[in-house]
């Protein structure tokens, strides 16, 4: 007849088996956690070239436009040059504006990362309970029982 006490693992086990789920799951929550860190920082890489595109045509605008100005009195190069400020400043206008958006849609940082961990949270309390009831005989039993 087997020992029912050989059977059932020992605390050390126990403790081991709940160390490598707990590691396994901290290494799945630091790996979601860098992916994240990876698409803020590539976001924020673009909004940089962007505003820096922006700042770059708003200048080239600007001189534009003071030659624009200069030559405002001779012949009809001032139509080619008005266009010219008029193109870099309008580009300027819509870098501006895709910089504002860009900043505006960005979620909050690690927002995958923490649902994943109030999920974890969720379930570990769940498991609390369901390990309440069935301590007491509350737990539901299932049919072919």
């Amino acid at each position: 007849m087997p020992d029912p006490m050989r059977d059932k693992p020992g605390v050390f086990q126990t403790l081991k088996r709940l160390l490598r789920a707990l590691l396994e799951i901290g290494q799945t929550r630091l790996s979601l956690l860098a992916n994240e860190a990876e698409e803020e920082k590539i976001r924020l890489v673009r909004v940089f070239a962007l505003c820096f595109l922006a700042l770059f045509c708003l200048g080239l605008g600007v001189v534009l436009l003071v030659a624009f100005l200069t030559l405002l009195f001779w012949e009809s190069r001032l139509l080619l040059l008005g266009a010219g400020s008029l193109a870099f400043l309008a580009l300027a206008a819509i870098l501006v504006g895709q910089c504002r958006a860009s900043l505006r849609q960005g979620q909050p940082l690690f927002a995958a990362t923490l649902t994943e961990l109030r999920r974890d949270i969720a379930s570990l309390r769940d498991g609390d309970t369901e390990n309440d009831a069935s301590e007491t005989g509350d737990a539901h039993e299932s049919p072919a029982a």
